[in-house]
């Protein structure tokens, strides 16, 4: 379904079955949820930087959208596709987040430190985000989505925790949303 409703529950869809799937296999070979990030850490670091950035990306987000091919987007498009940016958003950065810096994150430290685990996993993420039809200019999103992966990295390094990052991220989805649900 190409509508708002159907790009929310497709994500949603998707993020709950490898969620899931990844908390399962954490779980069924003996690790604890913290090997993933999954815990409480330092929890008012996390959500401080986790509320404001995703709060300063939300207030942002109208002149961003314009990256994404949504000129000319007015407050009365936005009201009623709030709740499917925001199960859109939420479902799509605890998946990548999980997925990227949870399971990957504390597995290369012993191997290559916190910096150049952090860099390495930005890396892959950005450039798995290489070919994403969703900018008007791929390298100025690229550009942009590289420093943002190593300030997530950071932030779970740091509050030994994904929730910071994980607000942060879906903040930053938001003007992407925007963007695509502006040219449906």
């Amino acid at each position: 379904d190409i509508t708002p409703a159907g790009w929310a529950y497709q994500k949603l869809n998707e993020a709950l079955i490898v969620i899931c799937v990844v908390i399962g296999c954490t779980l069924a070979t003996g690790n604890h949820l913290g090997s993933i990030y999954l815990q409480k850490g330092k929890l008012k670091l996390g959500l401080l930087i986790g509320v404001l950035t995703f709060v300063a990306a939300a207030v942002g987000s109208f002149p961003v959208a314009a990256l994404f091919g949504a000129q000319g987007l007015t407050i009365q498009q936005v009201i009623p596709w709030i709740p499917w940016v925001l199960i859109f958003v939420f479902a799509n950065a605890f998946m990548e987040e999980l997925l990227f810096r949870g399971l990957f994150l504390r597995k290369l430290e012993p191997f290559l430190g916190k910096f150049l685990s952090n860099l390495m996993i930005a890396s892959v993420f950005t450039l798995l985000h290489g070919l994403a039809t969703y900018t008007v200019d791929q390298m100025i999103f690229l550009a942009v989505l590289f420093p943002l992966a190593l300030a997530w990295g950071y932030l779970v390094q740091k509050s030994d925790s994904l929730w910071g990052s994980i607000l942060f991220h879906a903040g930053m989805d938001i003007p992407i949303m925007l963007g695509i649900f502006y040219n449906l």
